[in-house]
């Protein structure tokens, strides 16, 4: 697969403040990347960068062969869709259907594509029973989907989200997850998402773990959860049952993760 995000020798900060150094990652076509990363870290600050609203201090960003420059800043911004953390501080009007048809309206869609495009982006996001709602009453879970289907409408080449597990359970996770990676098999929208939560990245293969400014581990699931001390001391919370099966494991008493107890006890009596 191709590169489509490339970054090299990224160096992210605030005057004297530096958050990132000399960063390099590339993200691969169709693909569904996760950066882990604790509270604090400088994930919301990775995502403005990379969507083109804050600048790096040194490096370059190319997405689709496009490096992010002032010039060149309205080509490059094409490519993206991007889901800030602030869920209720983007949105532009107070009903769903107006949400997502909005930016097609701005770019000069004819009536009949927004249509289908609304049609089409609704039913992969899941969000058809919502779309005559207001944005006031929805829940986080239904407002991500909705900032998720209007980030897509257009049909970037990525898409990118900053921490959008923070305020939804872990079911509601697994949900949204299960709507990326449907976006990404029908649209071929890479995508990319900050977490500081270990459950957000369960079975995922592109993982990129930072800490103190850099890239301090890169694989999939188990290569990480593997690595779960090293997580710890980086601030990374380990959650109690991915804890205790690997300690068990560790024992030869389990041969996998379990995430519920029932899972676990099932297991162990057999």
């Amino acid at each position: 697969m191709n590169n489509l995000l490339i970054l090299n020798n990224l160096s992210i900060g605030y005057k004297d403040l530096i958050i990132y150094k000399d960063l390099s990652f590339n993200i691969t076509e169709n693909t569904i990347t996760a950066i882990l990363c604790p509270n604090n870290g400088g994930k919301s600050t990775l995502i403005r960068t990379l969507s083109g609203i804050i600048y790096g201090l040194d490096g370059n960003i190319v997405l689709n062969n496009v490096k992010l420059t002032r010039r060149n800043f309205k080509k490059y911004i094409r490519n993206i869709g991007v889901v800030l953390e602030d869920l209720d501080y983007q949105f532009i009007t107070d009903n769903v259907k107006e949400e997502i048809t909005f930016p097609l309206v701005n770019l000069g869609y004819k009536k009949n594509i927004i249509n289908k495009h609304i049609k089409d982006v609704s039913n992969i996001c899941e969000i058809d029973n919502i779309l005559n709602k207001k944005i006031k009453v929805l829940s986080n879970y239904e407002k991500i989907k909705v900032l998720i289907a209007t980030s897509i409408i257009h049909f970037p080449k990525i898409l990118l989200l900053d921490d959008p597990f923070r305020f939804i359970n872990i079911k509601e996770q697994k949900k949204i997850l299960n709507i990326l990676n449907n976006i990404k098999n029908n649209y071929n929208i890479s995508i990319v998402f900050t977490t500081s939560q270990i459950s957000s990245i369960i079975d995922l293969e592109n993982i990129i773990v930072l800490g103190n400014g850099k890239i301090v581990m890169q694989g999939n699931y188990n290569d990480i959860i593997k690595r779960d001390n090293e997580l710890s001391k980086l601030g990374i919370e380990i959650p109690i049952m991915i804890d205790l099966s690997l300690k068990l494991q560790f024992y030869n008493l389990l041969d996998d993760i379990y995430y519920n107890v029932e899972g676990m006890v099932d297991k162990l009596w057999k």
